[in-house]
């Protein structure tokens, strides 16, 4: 027999692996990135549960590398599925849920004909429901500022020189809109309306009507505070007003425009479909 030519040798390794990588991809990898992605879990958070880093599991779903046998068991129960499951072997009936058992008996009980029929509804909602969550990311979100930095509502924080921070995705509505960042509360001060740890809107604006709450640095201080002309109003009565100076180093970084709700900010899933977009529009 002949010795085959590097070249050809080299081309002939090169296919089997991709070969190889197009089987893992399709027969781990997507189920892996499937049960991931129903789960609300990004490829960091799944890889901390596993106590392996993220490129890990960035593999296992680009058919790059399998998992290593002694991590599948940990790997099925992360992603809620069964052994069977996991290598396309048949479930038995223990494995499924009281519901799935129903709708498999269902399915078992109709002909040919309606199984090929409900494979296709299933397949077209599934591909719906798909397309929905990729629009509505496309559509219904926007990158604003988030700074590091808090904002008192009490005494003030010496805010530093400079400013850290990044820039995170939240739902595209009028308020968010206009916002130009995202800055946390510090303190009770401006109680009820604006608690400790919540995250603000802010406006970026040189001017406050009297009774605009805004975000205020004063001596070097930041504050969250109503605006009343001569003074800083705080709204929980158990602190004190701030009285306005000439002789205060006063810059008004902006309007206070609402707080931060926990629905503005995108789920687990239309996070992982957003930072796959971000990179293809790299």
């Amino acid at each position: 027999m002949k010795k085959p030519k590097e070249g050809k040798l080299t081309a002939a390794v090169g296919m089997r692996s991709a070969e190889t990588q197009a089987f893992n991809r399709q027969h781990y990898g997507a189920l892996i990135r499937d049960r991931r992605t129903r789960l609300e879990l990004s490829q960091a958070q799944l890889a901390q549960r596993l106590g392996v880093q993220k490129a890990y599991v960035t593999h296992w779903e680009a058919g790059r590398s399998r998992p290593d046998l002694n991590l599948i068991p940990s790997l099925c129960k992360e992603l809620g599925i069964s052994l069977a499951a996991f290598f396309n072997e048949p479930a038995t009936q223990d494995s499924l849920s009281p519901a799935e058992q129903r709708h498999m008996e269902m399915y078992r009980r109709v002909t040919e004909r309606d199984r090929t029929i409900l494979d296709a509804v299933l397949s077209k909602m599934e591909e719906m429901v798909t397309t929905e969550l990729w629009d509505r990311c496309r559509r219904g979100f926007r990158l604003i500022y988030r700074n590091d930095q808090r904002a008192a509502a009490g005494s003030g924080l010496t805010l530093e020189n400079e400013v850290t921070g990044e820039p995170v995705f939240v739902r595209d509505t009028p308020v968010s809109r206009r916002a130009d960042e995202l800055v946390t509360v510090s303190g009770a001060s401006m109680e009820p309306e604006f608690r400790s740890g919540e995250s603000v809107y802010i406006e970026h604006t040189p001017s406050l009507s009297v009774g605009e709450t805004g975000l205020f640095i004063i001596n070097g201080e930041g504050f969250i505070k109503q605006y009343q002309g001569d003074h800083l109003h705080s709204l929980n009565p158990q602190y004190k007003d701030i009285p306005l100076s000439e002789f205060d180093e006063i810059r008004i970084v902006g309007r206070v425009l609402g707080t931060v709700q926990e629905g503005d900010y995108p789920t687990q899933q239309e996070l992982t479909v957003l930072e796959e977009l971000q990179r293809e529009n790299r």
